[in-house]
């Protein structure tokens, strides 16, 4: 993918505007939408780059596109200045378009537009600190210490505007939950607490997710990093409508744009997006090849086969599986710049057994569900421990 996506990138940069902002659609391609600075769409110009260093280690990708990203952190933060009264709100990213909640299945175009603010606002914060590290890697100090500082800043923002400063959101929806969880925006019992409302939230909407394109890629996250894995493996097996379960058991062989795009009567749901009748629409946003929710295969293999880059290009890496949904075996393959890494693990009876291939000039650190942390290069590994059957169903260790 890197020359695809190192040329995709110097389209980015082309078509980035004067102001800073990235178009909708890149190439624009006719496109008629404005060119301005919008959030998680717009934030692609940092987290494809980031992405890219994390799966191959050339920092030449990070110098070539970090003006883009600064000019772009500048415009959001203009923005967010815009028609604001005291230093919280000046962080709150409101102007002057966002998609929001886009495709959220618990409302409708109006309502995911309406979350905008929150969306934007962790998505800034969480470009800053990407932003700040990048900035540490290419020999930009100063750079990293003001982006930290503005992150710490946009985080006291969002706390302060949006919950009653304990981890309970004044308007509550997932993604409002899970994006400051999965951006480490929260401590200690805010944390907990806003986990736990993440949760509530969850089992209030009969076990199903409610997340949009913004909170999809991090659900999953947001549960199990915060020790709670059974529900992550909950909403991941979900198979009743909306889950990603639910596309393959009604036939789906690619993912859907909305998770509602074939009902459960087998007819495709070209509703109105404003919330009108089928004779309404316009064709409903319905595609059924459209990867947005096809993020959770991150956490497929970044959790359950636990294959997780350390640093840019898996020079050093941890294996570490997060059991849990009832699975007595797992296994991934990662090509990386150095060779295969690959994680294999199965459950016989009360004993865990891991495989791990460590390529050659790399390290990988490896932690077992017991608690064992082992650091190994290059080779082919095995490793045991046991469980019970409770951490199997549940996601706990022995």
């Amino acid at each position: 993918m890197s020359r695809f996506l190192g040329k995709w990138l110097r389209d980015v940069a082309a078509e980035q505007s004067r102001g800073g902002g990235i178009p909708m659609v890149v190439p624009r391609a006719g496109n008629p939408f404005p060119v301005m600075a919008t959030a998680t769409w717009g934030d692609v110009c940092i987290l494809a780059p980031w992405a890219e260093y994390l799966a191959r280690g050339d920092l030449s990708l990070l110098r070539s596109q970090y003006p883009v990203m600064t000019r772009f952190l500048k415009a959001a933060a203009w923005w967010s200045r815009v028609l604001s009264v005291g230093r919280n709100h000046r962080r709150i990213w409101r102007f002057p378009f966002h998609f929001g909640d886009w495709t959220a299945p618990d409302g409708d175009v109006r309502e995911w537009l309406r979350r905008g603010r929150w969306v934007a606002t962790a998505y800034l914060a969480n470009s800053y600190r990407i932003v700040a590290e990048i900035a540490d890697l290419l020999g930009h100090p100063d750079d990293a210490r003001r982006y930290r500082a503005l992150r710490a800043e946009v985080v006291q923002a969002y706390r302060a505007v949006f919950t009653d400063g304990e981890g309970t959101l004044k308007k509550e929806f997932q993604t409002g939950y899970v994006l400051p969880l999965a951006f480490g925006m929260t401590g200690g019992v805010e944390t907990a607490t806003m986990v736990d409302n993440l949760v509530r939230q969850i089992d209030e909407n009969d076990g199903h997710l409610a997340t949009g394109f913004p909170g999809t890629p991090q659900l999953l996250f947001a549960l199990s990093d915060n020790g709670r894995v059974a529900e992550a493996y909950r909403l991941l097996l979900q198979t009743s409508c909306p889950s990603w379960l639910y596309m393959v058991e009604s036939g789906g062989t690619t993912i859907w744009e909305r998770w509602d795009a074939l009902r459960p009567d087998g007819t495709v749901n070209i509703a109105d997006l404003g919330g009108g009748s089928d004779e309404d629409s316009g064709g409903g946003m319905v595609s059924f090849n459209h990867y947005a929710a096809g993020a959770v295969g991150d956490w497929l293999y970044r959790r359950i086969a636990g294959i997780e880059p350390v640093e840019g290009g898996y020079r050093r890496f941890r294996v570490a599986p997060v059991l849990g949904g009832g699975l007595t075996s797992a296994e991934g393959i990662v090509r990386t710049p150095y060779g295969t890494a690959a994680s294999s693990w199965t459950i016989v009876d009360d004993t865990f057994t891991l495989r791990v291939e460590v390529p050659v000039s790399t390290s990988c650190r490896v932690e077992l569900p017991d608690g064992t942390v082992c650091d190994v290069r290059s080779g082919a590994h095995e490793f045991t421990c046991t469980v019970t059957a409770a951490a199997v169903a549940a996601g706990a260790a022995a």
